[in-house]
């Protein structure tokens, strides 16, 4: 909420004396300046979407149903064996998107964190 309160009004209005309508103003002003606030709150979500392996493990009983985040901790991990080659490389295989995710969208999210302390 703080970085949307960041982004000028003044533009918005300037936006419309020029000709766009409300819609128009939205897509071609706001939105462009809105993109770090939007990756900021959508790399969150992911990340926080991916570490509820938990409802998954306690709501979802078929195994072939479950996340990849539980599926791997599920089928690689039995009482005290840990399957460690598999279990590494499944790891990365889960940690990859996000970690290329991060750091695609890199400035974005520094100047989502940033924009959002200001106010």
């Amino acid at each position: 909420m703080g970085f949307f309160r960041s982004l000028p009004r003044e533009i918005e209005e300037a936006a419309w004396l020029d000709g766009c309508g409300l819609v128009g103003g939205l897509l071609r002003v706001v939105l462009p300046l809105a993109r770090p606030g939007i990756a900021i709150a959508a790399i969150f979500a992911f990340t926080l979407a991916m570490q509820e392996s938990l409802y998954a493990v306690v709501y979802v009983a078929p195994r072939d149903q479950t996340t990849l985040t539980v599926g791997v901790a599920t089928s690689l991990i039995r009482g005290d064996i840990f399957y460690w080659g598999s279990l590494m490389a499944a790891a990365l295989v889960v940690g990859l998107p996000v970690a290329i995710l991060y750091t695609a969208f890199l400035d974005h999210f520094i100047r989502g964190l940033t924009a959002s302390g200001a106010s």
